[in-house]
């Protein structure tokens, strides 16, 4: 008799919760602790229209990529492929591992823990050479860990990340019975509601749902829970998750409102001058170091996603070793540009890949029948818009980033709808799965008579 599932074959509660928690861990990083509060800090009095946004696309989306996984019966470059061909699909999943890797979120941990010490120790944050330096030592401890994981990483994990729990705990708790100040009015131009849900993309909680849902998966599958009941499962541990990863976001961001524009820092340094204000010196100092740990054990974890996908894809014309060097050789390159530089300069990207992750997950997760040709053409319609307007999105950023002027581009962008809301693609693709399912439909019956 297995002991961790009940009469039906659905886990017991003990062992539903122990893995509900574990997603939360997996989730619950620099990124799912520091943007919330930027975001607060910047919607203000607006804080929890922008929540309702950032819900969508940072929690509600997560929790059904997991279900789509379950329902797609397959990997994520396999379901993807599915949709789009082998070429292009392979090329779309290989962007987003390269964005979720070495490019943007593998470089982000390092930067937000540099951010994080130069705010504790009252450091230059102007100063190149000592970032330069903590970048590299940085991911030389990340190799040194990925190739001799030892006993020492399972320390880091049970001890310094509970330490870390423990001081956003407290950071929340006096936050949310002592506000720092009253919310002032939201810092941005539009609608809350918009911020929130495009703002939501910068945690690539879905494109990590997507690569690293086969932990979970295979979790389900040890324990003894069939295909038949997969499903089910993956949503009471997803709701119990995402629940916590709610209320983390949620406290974060009305702790960032109630700064009521006192600090003028963003990201991780905000996260720990609030801590400092709240808990004094030392409390920044605690913080500051155990999002470091929390920061290297994410990158650790990450790395070794990476390179065991290109290991995968490349069938094993790249071994291992070779994989994990290159990722974080280019991690440290990105990485030596500060935080700010890598949300400003590489983020647009991120807006640009994230619209067809989106489409990709509502079908698996919600589409009946999902592996019928008919729909399966209704969600490759609607996913190569989706690729073609954030496509559009990424130019439109860069464009403005750079102060380019794109003549034509800019005034055809300018005049789609939900453009200065970074919501352009939405329409398009709504209209490109209708087209999708009306022609598989037309060419279906033309064969049947």
């Amino acid at each position: 008799m297995n002991n961790n599932l009940d009469k039906n074959g659905d886990l017991k509660l003990p062992a539903l919760f122990l893995m509900g928690g574990a997603l939360f861990s997996m989730h619950f990083g620099a990124s799912s602790m520091v943007w919330p509060m930027n975001w607060g800090k910047e919607s203000g009095s607006s804080v929890l229209v922008a929540f309702c946004g950032a819900f969508i696309t940072a929690l509600l989306l997560t929790l059904l990529a997991y279900v789509a996984l379950s329902r797609g019966n397959g990997t994520y470059n396999q379901i993807t492929t599915r949709v789009l061909g082998k070429r292009l699909g392979e090329s779309y999943t290989m962007l987003t591992i390269v964005v979720l890797g070495p490019l943007y979120a593998i470089p982000r941990m390092s930067a937000a823990s540099w951010d994080s010490i130069v705010q504790a120790f009252g450091l230059n944050p102007q100063a190149k050479l000592p970032l330069i330096i903590f970048t590299v030592l940085f991911y030389l401890i990340t190799y040194w860990f990925l190739m001799n994981p030892g006993k020492t990483m399972d320390r880091i994990s049970n001890i310094l990340f509970p330490l870390l729990i423990v001081i956003v705990v407290i950071v929340v708790g006096k936050g949310l019975m002592m506000p720092i100040a009253e919310p002032v009015a939201q810092t941005y131009e539009g609608s809350a509601f918009a911020y929130g849900f495009t703002n939501g993309y910068a945690t690539a909680e879905i494109l990590c749902s997507l690569i690293f849902g086969v932990v979970i998966l295979n979790g389900l599958k040890a324990k003894g829970v069939s295909d038949e009941r997969m499903s089910k499962n993956i949503i009471r541990i997803g709701i119990i998750g995402i629940a916590l990863l709610s209320c983390t976001h949620l406290c974060h961001m009305l702790i960032g409102a109630s700064t009521g524009g006192t600090i003028d820092l963003n990201y991780t340094a905000l996260y720990t001058a609030v801590s400092t204000k709240l808990l004094g010196r030392l409390g920044g100092i605690l913080f500051s170091f155990a999002l470091f740990f929390a920061a290297l054990t994410t990158a650790i974890g990450m790395t070794s996603g990476c390179a065991e996908f290109f290991v995968d894809t490349t069938e094993g014309k790249v071994d291992y070793k070779t994989a994990s060097i290159v990722v974080l050789i280019f991690s440290t390159i990105f990485g030596c540009m500060g935080l700010a530089s890598i949300l400003a300069f590489l983020g647009p990207i991120l807006d640009g890949i994230y619209p067809a992750a989106i489409v990709l997950v509502i079908y698996y997760a919600l589409m009946p029948n999902n592996q019928s040709r008919r729909h399966l053409n209704v969600c490759r319609y609607a996913m190569s818009i989706a690729l073609v307007f954030g496509f559009f999105d990424t130019i439109y950023a860069y464009g403005n980033k750079l102060n380019l002027d794109l003549g034509y581009f800019n005034i055809f962008y300018e005049g789609l709808p939900l453009s200065s809301e970074m919501l352009a693609w939405f329409p398009w693709t709504v209209v490109a799965a209708i087209i999708g399912y009306l022609v598989y439909h037309k060419s279906e019956v033309a064969v049947d008579n």
